[in-house]
């Protein structure tokens, strides 16, 4: 990923860990660029908008409960299956459903 000739560079200076720079230093190597290089690509192809560790430890959170809901829902449908529920308790199941499924979907908006 080559400057174009002739464009201005403004030099930056910044600290790094002994540890951070070994990543730094492998992770450029790896991609076949120098350790500027790389950071313009890391720079130049990230989203407007990065996830913060907060925001993806919440999608980490969501998607756990998702998988417990899908557990519940298959133990549901077996003991549905299995003639266990009225009509009435699988229309308000279904109510339900439906209550979180639009949570749901209210949720991955405000995430994308």
């Amino acid at each position: 990923m080559a400057r174009p000739k002739g464009e201005n560079t403004l030099r930056k200076n910044f600290k790094l860990t002994e540890e951070t720079a070994r990543i730094l230093t492998e992770r450029s190597k790896a991609e076949n660029m120098n350790e500027s290089e790389y950071i313009r690509y890391l720079l130049l192809n990230q989203s407007e908008n990065p996830k913060s560790k907060e925001l993806e430890l919440e999608v980490m959170r969501l998607r756990n409960e998702i998988n417990k809901i899908g557990v519940n829902v298959n133990q549901i449908v077996k003991n549905s299956n299995s003639h266990i529920y009225r009509e009435d308790d699988k229309m308000e199941l279904k109510s339900q459903v439906n209550k979180a499924a639009d949570l749901m979907e209210c949720m991955v908006k405000k995430i994308c």
